[in-house]
């Protein structure tokens, strides 16, 4: 009846994709962290340094006037076996001390992020790391006294800073050994899920075709979805390990460096107890070590010596204790241990010796911040749920490629499931939104940052304006586009339309890589429109007229499902590769991606049947446009819903949320992650609300309360502002998409001035009117930015977007298929 060993083989195959996918993934969002604790370990020396430098300045020396800088710095060198330079510059940026000439081994006090290279974030928000091609460097600014107006000392200030690059040699071997460990696990788990899959399939004996489906869908989802979350905790658990590691590594050897002091004045003859200035040492150490919670100095008796710990906001406290005092357990919280460390994990100790090295005098002993280790295991796991999400995504569009493909062998007396057939046909058009819209939204997060790299006034229009005229130029060109396609694709069927705008498309993104100026910038983004408009209008022809009136609604929330699903992967996994790469690569990556999305059109959409309504005008006339524009549903459809929908979707996610979340200090791969929550309550809440609006007669009621709530949520911005809100309004804006998404649509098929022009023009129109709105979003907003704050702007418009919804509760009238 089927074939069995074939279905087999493609769930194996989506297994092995998804699990490529979800390893790339997963190891590019953990060496990020992995190299900033690389990078951390790598301040121990520099800080050491910095210590003694200050130490010089507190007695009165000015920063260019010390003695034996050329030993200090030498000392501090010998420290690393990778280092290509030190350099010291005064509070005003002049070199004033170096281990090699600056002009040969390069040191950079300060250059743009992203022009010489891109900044590391490190738990110490003292330090500047920065990567370049060819090194690592580390700014780390230098602390003197003041002078007060009365003479006296004042707080510290700024005396200068210390650079110190390293090659990136060391720690590039040691992602590569992080990559190759995760591909390891990454195999070893494939193996065990493809035996797993294998074994299941096998087992599937039902004759009837929509149970045999359902069992295939959901146990190779099954097994795929257990094999990521087995790769994630794996990954997780040992990655916390590797983190704790490292850290426990360098706070011994912050600790050796003050142990080695301790010694040396030991072996002056000078007791334990007697060493001064210990409670400084321990501050200090505390200060510039966040997952550090307390240090403590002990005799050989267990007395507490010198006691430092975290307590409350402050950055450090020190207490001293006379010799002798001890106690069971030191006070002071720092935190339960977590699920994957013990109590013993978070002790460091290091015996003290006196002048005999065979006789130990005392211990310093030091105790990690669980607290602060807990904050990064949640980063972990929240880094982890992200690619779960989008690897779940990819991983379902291909589960439902794989059961569409099922096919049932003809049999004598048995009439064929004809709305069966016709649904997995309209499925291609999901699969094809999918992998175009995967390719295309890779810079969608990125789209006006880029364009404020290349900025450069322009015709006198105020900064906002210029900064969405990529976004503005890329949406109108996709309404020409629209428009051409749909009279296109009516005559002549809609693959011309569909092959055109893939190319032309993966032309603009070339184009976007290689543009070096603003103008360039805005014009290939109007190619990349062109050629959306295209792809996208004929796809939209092929849904609607391969469709019947009982598939026709859960077609479109199929169609919707894959653009969506498409632009959460490719903008989430887009956002991770500009972090990694830069906005260049990302483009060329994407029209890489766009050329290969041609391979599902010639393997499996080429021979379905072309519907071309040969009979129909290429064009609409003037007239009958301005008949089926102004009749009484259509004005109110697209002018009080379409339009306002358009232009608070364009404005918050593509233009406002990137400009707003880089104010904020957001990296980018977190702000490809938020544009995702827009996009996943589309694909889970959509199909299942065409279900109810499929058996409702009437779809007004699912339009006005999209609007409604869609423009809530951008008001929200009034009482509440900042990262969370920005994430509300987005949310709320997805599932406003999901409630009349789909009643606009069903909405405008059944009335009689849809009828009389043609569902392919009328489709064409309604769309072009939805890209009109999106080209018009950046510039509106763009405007009221000028005068308000972007919170304020989009305040504006979900206001303007809730009235014009009441309004077309007063103006539209539903009567049956006669609206």
């Amino acid at each position: 009846m089927r074939d069995t060993q074939k279905i087999t083989l493609i769930a194996i195959l989506i297994l092995l994709l998804s699990q490529a996918f979800m390893i790339v993934l997963v190891a590019n969002s953990f060496e990020k962290i992995h190299v900033a604790s690389e990078l951390a370990r790598y301040t121990v020396p520099q800080k050491d340094f910095k210590r003694q430098l200050e130490g010089a300045l507190r007695f009165g020396k000015t920063l260019d006037n010390l003695l034996g800088m050329d030993k200090l710095i030498a000392r501090s060198a010998d420290s690393y076996d990778d280092l290509t330079n030190i350099v010291v510059f005064s509070a005003y940026g002049d070199v004033l001390y170096s281990l090699h000439p600056v002009d040969q081994f390069p040191a950079f006090l300060d250059f743009p992020p992203g022009e010489l290279g891109k900044t590391i974030t490190l738990a110490d928000p003292l330090l500047d790391a920065r990567e370049t091609p060819q090194t690592y460097q580390i700014a780390m600014p230098l602390f003197g006294p003041g002078q007060s107006w009365m003479g006296g000392e004042s707080p510290s200030v700024l005396a200068g800073t210390v650079v110190f690059a390293f090659s990136k040699q060391n720690i590039r071997d040691g992602v590569r050994l992080f990559w190759q460990q995760r591909l390891l696990y990454g195999l070893a788990i494939s193996a065990v899920a493809a035996l797993a899959l294998f074994l299941l399939l096998r087992q599937v004996r039902e004759k009837d075709m929509t149970a045999l489906r359902r069992k295939i869908f959901f146990r190779v989802l099954l097994v795929t979805i257990l094999a990521q979350i087995a790769f994630s905790g794996l990954s997780a658990h040992q990655f916390h390990h590797d983190h704790v590691r490292v850290l426990t590594e360098r706070v011994e050897a912050q600790l050796d460096l003050l142990r080695q002091e301790v010694e040396r004045v030991l072996a002056r003859g000078i007791s334990l107890e007697r060493v001064s200035r210990m409670d400084e040492y321990l501050l200090d150490i505390l200060e510039n070590n966040p997952e550090v919670a307390r240090l403590d100095l002990q005799d050989a008796q267990g007395a507490y010596l010198a006691q430092g710990q975290i307590q409350g906001q402050p950055q450090g406290q020190t207490q001293a204790r006379p010799q002798g005092q001890t106690q069971a357990r030191p006070p002071g919280e720092t935190g339960r241990p977590s699920l994957f460390l013990s109590a013993a994990d978070l002790t460091i100790v290091l015996p003290v010796t006196g002048p005999d090295p065979d006789i130990q005098v005392g211990s310093l002993r030091a105790t990690l911040n669980a607290k602060t280790l807990h904050a990064v295991l949640w980063k972990i796991l929240l880094d982890s749920l992200t690619v779960a999400l989008i690897a779940s995504l990819f991983i379902v569009e291909q589960i439902y490629f794989l059961v569409s493909r099922i096919r049932e062998r003809p049999e004598k007396n048995r009439p064929p499931n004809t709305e069966r057939e016709n649904l997995d046909t309209l499925l291609l058009a999901r699969f094809a939104a999918f992998a175009f819209l995967f390719a295309f939204a890779l810079p969608v997060s990125f789209v006006p940052l880029q364009m404020r790299e290349l900025y450069a006034p322009m015709w006198g229009l105020p900064k906002d304006l210029v900064l969405g005229l990529p976004i503005s130029l890329e949406m109108l060109c996709a309404l020409l586009a629209s428009l051409v396609a749909g009279a296109t694709a009516d005559r002549r069927g809609w693959r011309p339309p569909f092959l055109a705008g893939v190319l032309v498309t993966a032309a603009g993104l070339f184009f976007c890589s290689q543009a070096d100026n603003g103008l360039q910038y805005i014009l290939a983004r109007g190619v990349c429109g062109l050629g959306y408009g295209l792809s996208w209008m004929s796809l939209q022809t092929f849904l609607f007229t391969q469709s019947t009136p009982s598939t026709r609604a859960q077609g479109s929330s199929h169609f919707v499902a894959g653009i969506f699903s498409g632009h959460i992967c490719g903008t989430a996994l887009g956002g991770m590769l500009a972090e990694r790469l830069g906005f260049s690569a990302v483009f060329l990556v994407g029209a890489i991606l766009m050329t290969c999305s041609l391979a599902l059109f010639f393997l499996f959409m080429r021979r379905i049947p072309d519907q071309a309504v040969q009979s129909s005008p290429a064009l609409v006339e003037p007239r009958a446009l301005l008949r089926y524009l102004t009749h009484r549903n259509t004005f109110a459809l697209i002018f009080c819903c379409v339009i306002p929908f358009s232009i608070c979707q364009v404005g918050l996610l593509f233009f406002a949320t990137p400009l707003y979340l880089n104010q904020l200090g957001v990296n980018q791969s977190d702000i490809g992650r938020v544009l995702m929550i827009y996009g996943l309550s589309v694909v889970y809440l959509a199909p299942q609300i065409s279900k109810i609006v499929d058996r409702r007669e009437r779809k007004t009621p699912f339009i006005v309360a999209g609007g409604l709530v869609g423009g809530l949520g951008l008001a929200l911005l009034t009482t509440h502002q900042g990262f969370v809100a920005v994430m509300a309004a987005i949310f709320l804006l997805g599932v406003a998409s999901s409630i009349g998404s789909s009643a606009q649509t069903a909405f405008a098929l059944k009335s009689r001035a849809t009828q009389e022009l043609g569902p392919g023009k009328a489709m064409a129109i309604q769309r072009s009117m939805d890209k009109l709105g999106q080209m018009l979003g950046p510039i509106l907003l763009g405007l009221l930015m000028s005068g308000v704050s972007i919170a304020q702007g989009l305040v504006v418009l979900g206001l303007g977007y809730m009235l014009l919804s009441g309004l077309f509760l007063v103006l539209a009238r539903e009567r049956g298929a006669d609206g």
